[in-house]
């Protein structure tokens, strides 16, 4: 399928290849990739899912996890640009069974300020185009230029982009991790609306 020429912050969309195995003659291929779908945030920018698996280690056989990100109904879909963290599933018995991988391009438009929240993962943020501020609630902050990247430990932060002219890039690989306590309390997801203050 065709890419389109630009994302809707107005960058050239990234190139996503998905390197495979031709299951006739072992050797090494290249998949076709569904188009990106765009979840848009007024004011903000845009993200996109550029791949996800639903498990770790990821299920390769049969190209299983290929087939599940192309749907449109798994938790994996390309289609699901909105979620950021992989969902736990639960085995037959119940218990939560491990979390997958989700990786998005995040577009930034110049001058944009976003919302501070959590996910509970552990994230590999990559600045790959303009300069990104990443902010703490607990008033700490650094400007990612290209090549530059947060290790995101399921802080709450907020992601802004200080230029009034050139929007900006952030690839991120959202990685799961187990619960866990700060201070004696579980750090639990939180989401504040756009334009909400620092959360105390």
């Amino acid at each position: 399928m065709s890419e389109p020429q630009t994302a809707p912050s107005g960058l050239r969309p990234s190139k996503r290849y998905i390197a495979t195995h031709d299951p006739v003659t072992g050797r090494s291929t290249y998949a076709s990739a569904p188009d990106y779908v765009y979840a848009e945030f007024p004011g903000f920018g845009c993200v996109t899912r550029s791949y996800a698996t639903s498990s770790l280690p990821a299920r390769l056989q049969d190209d299983e996890d290929i087939k599940a990100f192309e749907s449109n109904d798994t938790v994996s879909s390309h289609t699901r640009a909105r979620d950021f963290a992989m969902p736990a599933s639960a085995n037959k018995n119940g218990i939560s069974t491990t979390q997958g991988v989700n990786l998005n391009v995040l577009d930034v438009i110049p001058g944009a300020v976003g919302h501070w929240h959590r996910t509970v993962s552990m994230d590999i943020s990559i600045c790959v185009m303009g300069e990104l501020d990443h902010e703490l609630e607990s008033g700490g902050k650094v400007r990612l230029y290209p090549g530059d990247h947060i290790i995101q430990r399921a802080t709450l932060h907020r992601w802004s982009n200080s230029s009034k002219e050139q929007p900006a890039r952030l690839i991120a690989a959202i990685l799961p991790c187990e619960d866990f306590h700060v201070g004696g309390k579980p750090v639990q997801e939180a989401h504040f609306a756009f334009g909400e203050g620092k959360p105390q």
